[in-house]
């Protein structure tokens, strides 16, 4: 399979988001799916290596498919780089900058008014936000995988933790997690055999997920993180509230206003998005149309899944990927012209 096409979509605060196109065969329907990554990563989080790239079995089955990298991710670029990028944005920054841009580029590159998103963990957050806006008007249907409400967000070591969120302020505006990940990639299979319980309940289920997965993502698919968000995490997971960034409004507490279709894919093992968190979203969805999944044993899965897997997992692309792809063939929207 060729290696996607680059794109970049310019934001009206002046960065170039790109956007990694693997267009369809010409006898493909060619429905437009943008996947968005989580917090932290970039496009390899969708479009990881060899089988674990979710990006590419949906353009196997079809589909127009447009990786989005948000500002700071990949290669993002700021337009004028002096003085130097300030790392201070939000997540009011991806809802109202990063979405909107990436809609206009795909509508306007493919024709398409309308089309779908995947998004995971942060991903998918940001789709719940974009929902609440004029922007929802360009979605025909959701996925999203391990994206909390925050509502019901909770772990006793992040509790431990949280209590010292203020010294964030003392960090730097650019957490260099990036440079942290690629030093510890040569100890990822030690880190794993030592903290088994840590990264299975945060991160990914033991048997399910290639160590060699894991050396690609702690090279490749790490990204720095700018303070200011992480803060704003810190009170969402404090205050169990979802809200802007003068706590004003809170996306969580408007659920009722999402109509679109939305199918909400949660790990059976998930610690750090847990399935109570998400199945109180669902139920607090506005859309008729409304699917929870539960990515486990109870779901007739033979597997367990936890956060990161849920994407990029030994066996994803053999349980998750058709689940997204059935509903995705199920929501395709009606070929209709952009405006």
């Amino acid at each position: 399979m060729a290696e996607p096409t680059l794109h970049f979509a310019a934001t009206r605060d002046g960065w170039r988001l790109a956007l990694h196109h693997r267009p369809p065969s010409r006898s493909d329907h060619g429905t437009p799916v943008i996947l968005c990554h989580g917090m932290g990563s970039n496009r390899f989080n969708m479009d990881g290596p060899g089988r674990a790239s979710l990006a590419r079995h949906l353009n196997e089955a079809g589909y127009d498919v447009w990786v989005l990298e948000l500002r700071g991710a990949g290669k993002s670029r700021r337009r004028l780089r002096v003085p130097p990028v300030p790392w201070s944005w939000t997540f009011e920054d991806y809802v109202q900058h990063d979405v909107p841009a990436a809609l206009r580029l795909v509508r306007e590159s493919t024709g398409h008014s309308r089309l779908l998103w995947v998004g995971h963990s942060l991903g998918g957050m940001i789709a719940y936000a974009s929902l609440m806006t004029p922007a929802a008007e360009s979605f025909a249907g959701v996925v999203t995988l391990g994206s909390p409400g925050m509502t019901d967000v909770g772990h006793e070591a992040i509790d431990r933790w949280i209590r010292l969120r203020r010294l964030l302020k003392f960090a730097p505006a650019r957490i260099p997690s990036r440079l942290f990940a690629w030093m510890a990639a040569p100890f990822a299979g030690v880190i794993a055999s030592n903290f088994s319980n840590v990264v299975r309940d945060w991160f990914w289920h033991p048997d399910n997920i290639d160590l060699s997965t894991v050396r690609f993502m702690m090279r490749n698919g790490v990204e720095d993180l700018p303070r200011a968000l992480m803060v704003e995490f810190a009170r969402w997971y404090e205050a169990k509230r979802m809200s802007d960034r003068y706590a004003l409004f809170a996306f969580g507490d408007h659920l009722e206003r999402i109509k679109v279709p939305i199918l909400v894919i949660a790990g059976s093992r998930d610690r750090l998005t847990p399935p109570a968190d998400l199945e109180r979203l669902v139920e607090r969805l506005g859309s008729s149309d409304k699917t929870y999944f539960l990515a486990g044993h109870a779901s007739g899965l033979a597997h367990a899944y936890s956060h990161v897997d849920l994407v990029l997992g030994r066996h994803a692309p053999d349980e998750i990927y058709p689940v997204v792809t059935e509903w995705l063939d199920s929501h395709k929207p009606v070929a209709a012209r952009a405006r």
